[in-house]
């Protein structure tokens, strides 16, 4: 199925969990977070159901001559979608030329960005069906104020921290880090206010440099600043969404075909996505929720995967990894909050949350 939603009970404190897992193809980090809203109450007494009486049953699955024919019906409005575009361009040549240039270079940038391919690293390899996940806890005002002490946005100070992490977990595995720049592809929203509470993928891509060579906090953030600015100058996310819009234009042999070459290059070695949340409470049953604890799927040879969200005050990172790659993935949580922690000190801001537990091997396996 495209999603799924489990109900976990028995936790501690007369707790429970959600479970949730959704088809990347039905939702993105942002719709996923529209989704859950709605699902939640925005207060402890849930609003009564507009017909209690009525029910609800889902709609049939469609028959292969529906599909079919929707395929079709798709194909034929490319045509005109494509027809209103050249239209728009005599209509406002200006606007629409400063626009096309604007989305050249960003293709531009996105090519040079694959003609340099990321380096090799023990997180790139073959991977199997299980997993090891475990977190980082941090609030929010916490990172807000390290980024208005050192500079830089919110995203700077995640990828400095993520970049600290992987150095010290990469030296502890006897790696050498000298001059190495791993490639974080960190995905990036493009989903309009108009666009809020539609599902599908409304995400571009950019290729972060990550400076696992540097051990001192602050240079490491002045770097990934630098670059991060560079990136968004330069267009990268704009070039990706182009390149994705055109994917609805090109034939399926040539995307079969880009699909083949993208598994066989390697363009970075990990996904770190960090999805903002709603910043008010929600509750389910009454109950209020407390944390979420985020999770992002691996791809073929990408063996780590981290994923951020903030919630209710809140900022958890969640961290995944091939059970037989990752076999220290406990280690790598506690360098993020060490990396962390280095920057607040750094920042003179003292972190408001513990270190990160110690997750036992026979609960760290997921099938």
């Amino acid at each position: 199925p495209l999603w799924e939603v489990w109900l976990v009970e028995g936790l501690e404190g007369g707790r429970f969990a959600v479970l949730s897992k959704t088809h990347h193809s039905l939702v993105d980090g942002i719709s996923g977070v529209d989704i859950v809203t709605v699902l939640f109450d925005t207060s402890p007494d849930p609003a009564a159901p507009t017909d209690p009486g009525r029910r609800w049953l889902p709609r049939p699955l469609p028959s292969s001559a529906q599909l079919l024919g929707e395929a079709l019906v798709e194909r034929a409005t490319v045509p005109g979608e494509a027809m209103r575009t050249v239209r728009s361009v005599f209509r406002a040549p200006r606007q629409i030329a400063s626009s096309v240039i604007h989305a050249a270079a960003g293709v531009g940038a996105m090519a040079w960005a694959g003609l340099s391919p990321a380096p090799p690293s023990p997180y790139n390899a073959p991977i199997g069906p299980h997993r090891r996940f475990t977190w980082v806890r941090t609030e929010l005002s916490d990172v807000k104020a390290i980024k208005n002490e050192l500079g830089g946005t919110v995203n700077d100070v995640v990828l400095s921290a993520v970049a600290g992490a992987l150095g010290r977990h990469l030296r502890r595995r006897g790696q050498r880090t000298d001059g190495l720049e791993l490639k974080a592809m960190v995905p990036v929203s493009v989903r309009s206010d108009d666009q809020r509470g539609e599902l599908g993928n409304q995400v571009a891509a950019i290729y972060a440099p990550l400076p696992v060579w540097c051990q001192e906090p602050v240079a490491r953030l002045d770097i990934v600043r630098e670059q991060m600015k560079d990136l968004k100058e330069g267009g990268q996310a704009v070039g990706a969404q182009v390149l994705t819009e055109l994917s609805g234009f090109a034939p399926p042999t040539v995307m079969g075909q880009a699909a083949r070459l993208m598994s066989r290059q390697r363009f970075f070695n990990l996904v770190v996505t960090n999805v903002p949340g709603p910043q008010f409470s929600l509750y389910l049953m009454g109950r209020k929720a407390i944390e979420p604890f985020p999770m992002v799927p691996l791809a073929k040879n990408q063996g780590l995967g981290i994923a951020i969200m903030s919630f209710d005050g809140k900022m958890n990172f969640g961290l995944v990894g091939d059970y037989d790659v990752m076999w220290d993935l406990d280690d790598l949580a506690h360098d993020l909050y060490d990396s962390l922690a280095e920057l607040a000190d750094a920042a003179g801001v003292e972190l408001s949350t513990a270190p990160p537990p110690e997750v036992r091997d026979d609960i760290a396996a997921l099938a």
